[in-house]
């Protein structure tokens, strides 16, 4: 659509469920697309090189401006493509989106261990017996368990699009998995108790 033809004050959200190009846009209109944009939800990117997308720039989630663009849009951008190549944005999304990912996986790991290690020093406050782990066996633990994992999931190249909400998605991980190592210290202690074992 060309935008000369619907003015300043034209229903944006309409035209963001109507049209996909747009065309001799102003910088109000600009920055009003963009917050139509996210009034629906959408993480909106902006690219642009000169003064007349700094509003847009600025509003936009993420703003990119080219390294030969003017220094007011260099300034407010969050990212400047160096080589003044849009192309070069896919490795930025591939390694910001692996970097995520990995730090998800990474942290439900550590989260786990956390979250067993509490409720086991909690439980073991009130139940008579010894807390299940000499400390020469917790690093055994946590090397094997969370340290030499951790570095190898960090560097795995994962680029799936990024979904849903990251303490959640973590959560959904780290809970159930925290409550079988409870669950499974617990019946090994009530058997040995059983048993007369050490």
């Amino acid at each position: 659509i060309d935008m000369n033809t619907v003015g300043e004050e034209a229903d944006m959200v309409s035209l963001i469920e109507t049209y996909t190009v747009f065309g001799r846009v102003t910088p109000h209109q600009k920055r009003a697309l963009i917050k139509a944009y996210q009034k629906q939800g959408h993480t909106v990117a902006m690219t642009g090189d000169g003064v007349n997308d700094v509003l847009a720039l600025k509003e936009a989630d993420c703003s990119i401006a080219m390294a030969e663009g003017s220094d007011a849009a260099r300034s407010v951008s969050d990212f400047v493509l160096l080589s003044n190549n849009f192309d070069s944005m896919i490795d930025v999304l591939r390694e910001g989106r692996r970097v995520v990912n990995n730090i998800e996986r990474v942290a439900a790991l550590y989260l786990i261990k956390t979250m067993y290690s509490t409720v086991l020093a909690l439980t073991f406050i009130f139940v008579p017996g010894a807390y299940p782990f000499q400390p020469i066996q917790l690093s055994p633990i946590s090397s094997l368990t969370v340290g030499i994992p951790s570095f190898f999931l960090a560097l795995k190249p994962n680029y799936d699009r990024i979904k849903g909400q990251f303490l959640h998605k973590v959560l959904q991980t780290s809970v159930p998995a925290a409550t079988c190592v409870i669950a499974y210290i617990m019946l090994i202690l009530a058997f040995g108790n059983m048993l007369d074992l050490t």
